[in-house]
């Protein structure tokens, strides 16, 4: 049986100060125990052998992995270090959400309650969810990308064109001006940036060319670049 922690610390117990901390208190000790217990399960070991491995007595193990015990934070992260496992910390205070734990590679995020919903309506856990997301938009921007820096006729000219502008900048400009639905704004827009323009979804269409020539050839290549474009998004798709 897997407990909903989480829905027991909304359950409304007291508005006293002292009673809420309490409370948040044995919930974070009922969640770390059962975290712990879980990954040692899942290790294959029983206590006694984690017990043998940290160096402890068994009833030592039985304490840390005790939601009614108090805990030394050395001995939990001991515990979970001997299960090749990190504890993740953040402080939040209104809106701000600092990390405290040193791990690069999990990073903790504060995500809104609409989330989860969209989550159990896919029918996918919260983070099979969230990755899944992260692996959608990180491929749409890393596609992009790749196009602008690779040996492309077509990418070189931008690059080219665009030479005060990071690989990173072109790439998120191209993106949202994807995003205008109006073709023909979206190839005056795109115009408009080669030009030298940073207005994206604006609908002035009088780019000052140097000289009809000028205009002709980024009209050109607004229209080639806007074609790799389309074949990369519907790879995507």
């Amino acid at each position: 049986m897997k407990y909903n922690f989480q829905e027991w610390l909304k359950t409304d117990i007291s508005d006293e100060p002292e009673v809420i901390l309490a409370g948040k208190l044995e919930y974070l000790r009922l969640y770390l125990t059962d975290a712990m217990r879980s990954l040692r399960e899942k290790a294959g070991l029983t206590q006694a052998q984690l017990a043998e491995k940290l160096g402890v007595q068994q009833a030592a193990v039985s304490k840390l992995e005790s939601s009614l015990k108090d805990h030394k934070l050395e001995s939990v992260l001991d515990y979970l270090h001997r299960l090749n496992a990190d504890l993740l910390i953040a402080v939040k205070q209104e809106d701000e959400l600092i990390q405290v734990s040193d791990n690069d590679g999990m990073i903790l995020i504060d995500l809104p309650e609409e989330i989860e919903d969209l989550a159990e309506v896919e029918k996918m856990s919260l983070r099979e969810y969230i990755l899944a997301a992260i692996q959608h938009f990180s491929q749409k921007k890393v596609s992009v990308r790749e196009f602008i820096e690779s040996d492309d006729e077509v990418a070189v000219k931008v690059r080219t064109k665009l030479a005060n502008k990071s690989l990173s900048e072109i790439a998120s400009e191209l993106e949202k001006m994807w995003q205008i639905s109006d073709e023909d704004d979206r190839l005056f827009a795109v115009k408009k940036l080669l030009a030298g323009g940073v207005s994206v979804g604006s609908n002035n269409r009088d780019i000052s060319d140097k000289n009809e020539e000028d205009g002709i050839e980024l009209l050109e290549l607004a229209e080639e670049l806007l074609e790799k474009l389309d074949k990369i998004f519907e790879e995507q798709e």
